[in-house]
């Protein structure tokens, strides 16, 4: 599942209807901003969560790029060793891991306590290797069992058409409801270099500007 780090922006594009294209080594992707208000009573049987607050940093590094690489994830990537600890020493951000009965590392969830009485989950993932086995909407509930604990008014957060067709309704099972939608235009990372050429197959890597004519 991708979340990924943004606010909703204030100003609003009205473009007339029509394709538009980007300039090659630019990815683009549709936004829906999703909140929650209340928790969903029995949701799922939570993970055990385990918050780390001093993160051993290649070992985070090495988690984020797995879980986050093939949706083009790179954060973890930029950030130097210092400037991972610095962030998780923040008591506002927050860092888990869930595990199994047996366990076993399933994934992760990261959020932000703002200081308007609000969360945002920023990063939300699963181990490629266990999609598919039930432990999404469980690994939600452990973390939303987590942020409501803190009482806020609202957890919210954005999803993105990188991600899979199903994600709007996982999030709506989950408790969430749109309330806005955009898109986001971005560097694309396997061109400046954050990951791999060959992460994210199923994303057009478009390094060379069309020209018509040309071919």
């Amino acid at each position: 599942m991708l979340v990924t780090e943004g606010t909703l922006p204030d100003e609003v594009t009205d473009l007339s209807a029509g394709y538009r294209r980007v300039p090659a080594g630019r990815i683009i992707n549709a936004v829906t901003w999703m909140e929650a208000r209340a928790p969903v009573p029995g949701l799922a049987q939570p993970l055990a969560m385990t918050r780390i607050t001093e993160p051993d940093c290649a070992s985070y590094r090495a988690i984020f790029l797995e879980i986050g690489a093939p949706w083009l994830w790179d954060r973890a990537a930029e950030m130097s060793d210092p400037e991972i600890a610095a962030q998780f020493a923040d008591p506002r951000h927050h860092l888990y891991y869930g595990h199994d009965e047996d366990g076993g590392h399933v994934g992760m969830v990261e959020f932000r306590v703002a200081d308007d009485d609000e969360i945002e989950i920023t990063y939300f993932g699963l181990f490629p290797s266990l999609t598919g086995q039930g432990f999404g909407k469980r690994l939600m509930a452990g973390a939303l069992d987590q942020a409501w604990r803190l009482a806020p008014g609202r957890v919210w957060l954005h999803t993105s058409s990188f991600d899979h067709h199903s994600v709007i309704g996982f999030y709506r099972a989950c408790g969430f409801e749109p309330y806005a939608a955009g898109f986001e235009i971005t560097d694309d990372p396997r061109i400046k270099g954050t990951l791999p050429r060959e992460a994210a197959p199923q994303i057009p890597l478009i390094e060379t500007e069309w020209v018509p004519g040309a071919r």
